[in-house]
């Protein structure tokens, strides 16, 4: 009987032992969900086309943000300047005490004292009456120096526009060089797998096993290549539009813009002498830099009239004071006041010779600077214009050559399986469609550029550059003060 009850504890204690066993290990195979990953927020790119990123960028680009804030900087300078031509009105006013202690009156050999108090009050208007002209010179260089603001802040845009266009060709060009590439190592892959295959069979031998394998291998940096360039530009893209990676997954490089469309290639008639006539004419910071030479010019007016005519100012306005006699403090005199006050420096001692001495060099300085710049902007045109002759060849002789290249590569693939061709014949006509595919999309891409940088250096384009509304998902607001187009074209653009 004891060894029965002895039996059924032993079965019952093993019993509950199992069932432990059981819940450890169900409570050991169960998954949490990881902080760390449900904490990080999904990260989605804004799905935009060339148009959208331009108008993007024109929005949230930190350059243009400065350049607007300097054109404010200098319109406030010009308010300043413009401030001595205008009358100043002040009003003035002090009052005195002084405390019998310290006042004393001698009378029949003793001391009488009383308090002291003295007041006065008034208003003034400050006008300048002639200078021979020295402030109207100074506000006229004040004038153009906020429109030559104006000018380098459109040029500003101008060099954004083509920065983001170029990105944004590099990014559509290396996608396309990504599929050119993934089509040329798959088919590098079909060729290893034939060559294996039949070696296995025993109708080819090892040499064309290892010749299909060097090949496979040696396509592999082209798309590596391609891949890594991408990257690049759309890194470069979010710099220039003023959009960050998120930081809480940075090994997460999936751009904060994904372009969409495909890389355009639409041939326009230059005309070299128009656009030549276009650049010198539109060129912003041309005109910036010509600007420089009237604002120096100014000054040295304004300086000149300064060192050798006179100066006369005129001031008028009302007081009124305490009584001087009196001690109360109602007790006053009131009245108006006018002064007229001219000064003529005779001799500065040689101050103004060396202030004409610099104001000189600036516009000599000034001038030579315009006259290189005019040169560098009729050599950006002529580049450009050359870059996209030798462009636009290279995408018409490339259209045709793809086109053979493909079928070059299905005849030897033909040939080779009915076994009149040679395992040669395939990886030249492989590597002749990649090379050809790859020189077309090049041509496009350098064509595309050219034409960008052609509009950059004439400041004239080819067509309207309005930028369309910002999508929805942007969540921007377009700012409609400053006109952002791609130039501001002052004439001469019909021919080019």
């Amino acid at each position: 009987m004891n060894y029965r009850a002895i039996r059924i504890l032993c079965f019952f204690g093993l019993g509950v032992l199992g069932v432990r066993a059981e819940e450890k290990k169900e409570a050991a195979d169960v998954t949490l969900p990881l902080a760390s990953k449900s904490a990080v927020p999904e990260f989605s790119s804004k799905r935009l086309d060339l148009a959208q990123c331009v108008a993007l960028a024109l929005e949230q680009n930190t350059e243009i943000r400065q350049a607007q804030e300097e054109v404010k900087r200098k319109e406030g300078v010009s308010v300043e300047v413009r401030s001595a031509l205008l009358p100043k009105v002040t009003a003035q006013g002090t009052y005195e005490y002084q405390s019998k202690e310290l006042n004393g009156l001698l009378v029949n050999a003793g001391f009488l004292s009383a308090d002291e108090m003295n007041w006065n009050a008034g208003v003034r208007v400050t006008q300048l009456l002639f200078d021979g002209g020295a402030a109207l010179s100074r506000t006229r260089a004040a004038r153009m120096s906020e429109s030559q603001s104006m000018l380098l802040l459109r040029d500003t845009i101008d060099r954004v526009i083509l920065e983001v266009r170029k990105n944004v060709y590099a990014v559509l060009v290396n996608r396309a060089l990504i599929d050119v590439q993934t089509e040329a190592v798959n088919l590098k892959k079909e060729q290893l797998t034939s060559q294996q295959k039949r070696f296995k069979a025993g109708t080819v031998t090892k040499f064309n096993v290892l010749t299909a394998d060097v090949e496979l291998a040696n396509n592999m940096p082209q798309l590596i290549r391609a891949r890594n360039n991408k990257r690049v530009a759309e890194v470069q893209l979010a710099q220039i539009m003023a959009l960050d990676y998120p930081i809480e997954s940075a090994e997460d490089w999936t751009p904060p813009v994904y372009v969409e469309g495909d890389l355009p290639y639409q041939p326009v008639k230059i005309d070299l002498s128009a656009s030549l006539r276009n650049a010198v004419f539109n060129r912003n910071d041309l005109r910036a830099v010509k600007k420089e030479i009237e604002i120096q010019s100014k000054l040295f007016e304004a300086a000149k009239k300064e060192a050798f005519i006179p100066k006369v100012v005129g001031s008028g306005g009302y007081d009124v004071i305490q009584n001087p006699g009196s001690s109360s403090f109602t007790d006053s005199f009131q009245g108006p006041v006018a002064s007229i006050n001219g000064t003529w420096t005779l001799f500065d001692g040689m101050l103004s010779t060396g202030r004409f001495m610099q104001l000189k060099a600036q516009i000599r300085k000034a001038e030579v600077a315009y006259e290189e710049k005019r040169r560098l902007v009729e050599s950006d045109v002529r580049d450009a214009v050359v870059k996209m002759e030798e462009a636009q060849e290279l995408v018409t002789s490339q259209q045709r050559n793809v086109e053979q290249s493909r079928e070059s590569l299905r005849l030897a693939e033909a040939r080779f399986n009915v076994g009149a061709g040679i395992q040669l014949d395939i990886i030249n006509a492989q590597s002749n469609l990649t090379q050809a595919q790859f020189n077309e999309l090049q041509g496009r891409f350098d064509y595309n550029v050219a034409v960008a940088s052609l509009e950059r250096a004439t400041a004239t384009p080819f067509g309207p550059k309005n930028p369309p509304p910002l999508p929805a998902e942007a969540g921007l607001t377009p700012k409609p003060k400053l006109n952002m187009q791609a130039s501001t074209a002052v004439g001469l653009q019909p021919g080019q």
